[in-house]
């Protein structure tokens, strides 16, 4: 397979044109991801401005212009939808180049065909690059064929991966890496989830899911850093943990995201891999009634007791 040049080559192959970055939306996970891309911008030396998704339309551009699109783990048959509206939307535009930043895709072309069709019906921007960051998804691109509307396809690690301790810290609003208070189980409860496995590591530790105990992407990035080690099935919690210098461990989600990225990138990290996790229940914690467990003030009375965060 052929490959363009890294994300870093295209930034700076372009640093005299105008860029517009923009937002698919997400979990605070996902911020990790824009705040990675958004770094290497600014060494690369362009001149960009940014947007959400929703305010993709109201952006003016020109012939000159560049569009980047943030890099998710949404493409696939069971999301919004968000990043096949926005790819759409921007290569429609009369630009010179719309790259698409690196992620991940579901593994199933079949089920993806018609949508790229659809996204790329109107392409009118010069040149439009693809990256994945990851091999399988890299396959699929291939597999599908998107070189056929005038796409080229790329590899390179995820965005966030660009971050260094320092750049956490500072996002986080910390003059120095916390030595750490817990031991930290970050487990996903949403569609991304498998079903528990009979034989899986069952770690012991504060079970919290930042994506919704976070009230900002700051207070997310804290609740990691001051934890001693992690294990969880989410791809970006184990990131942030990483860069951190921490001990991690990922578990799989329901498709070959993180088993994908964990192989192409954050292996030769130090990250550990285990085929299945399952937190150690909490039987007085199951017994309460739900009023009182998904309580906001209880809730944090929890996160006080183990010396994590509440904001």
């Amino acid at each position: 397979m052929s490959h363009s040049p890294d994300l870093r080559q295209i930034f700076e192959r372009h640093r005299e044109r105008p860029w517009l970055f923009v937002r698919p939306g997400g979990n605070w996970g996902d911020y990790l991801i824009y705040a990675g891309a958004e770094k290497m911008a600014d060494a690369a030396g362009l001149t960009w401005s940014s947007c959400d998704s929703a305010e993709l339309e109201h952006q003016a551009t020109t012939p000159d212009h560049c569009i980047y699109l943030h890099g998710s783990g949404g493409y696939n048959s069971w999301g919004s939808g968000r990043p096949f509206f926005d790819l759409e939307r921007s290569v429609a535009r009369e630009v010179h180049l719309v790259v698409q930043g690196p992620q991940s895709s579901e593994a199933a072309p079949e089920k993806l065909k018609n949508r790229f069709e659809r996204a790329l019906a109107a392409v009118r921007c010069r040149d439009l690059i693809f990256f994945a960051r990851e091999k399988t998804s890299l396959q699929v691109f291939h597999d599908i064929d998107l070189s056929r509307y005038g796409v080229t396809p790329g590899l390179d690690q995820d965005t966030a991966l660009a971050l260094e301790p320092a750049d956490l810290c500072a996002i986080a609003g910390l003059r120095e890496m916390p030595r750490g208070n817990y031991d930290l189980i970050v487990f996903r409860e949403d569609n991304e989830r498998l079903p528990p496995a009979v034989h899986a590591l069952h770690p012991t530790g504060v079970v919290i899911d930042p994506a919704g105990a976070a009230s900002s992407f700051a207070h997310w990035m804290r609740i990691h850093l001051y934890s001693r080690t992690i294990t969880t099935n989410r791809l970006h919690s184990a990131i942030v943990c990483a860069i951190a210098g921490k001990p991690v461990t990922i578990a799989p989600g329901a498709y070959h995201k993180n088993r994908s990225v964990w192989e192409y990138s954050l292996s030769e990290k130090g990250v550990a891999w285990t085929d299945a996790i399952r937190p150690q229940e909490n039987p007085f914690w199951e017994r309460l009634p739900p009023f009182i467990r998904n309580s906001y003030k209880v809730g944090r009375m929890r996160l006080m007791l183990h010396r994590v965060p509440i904001r």
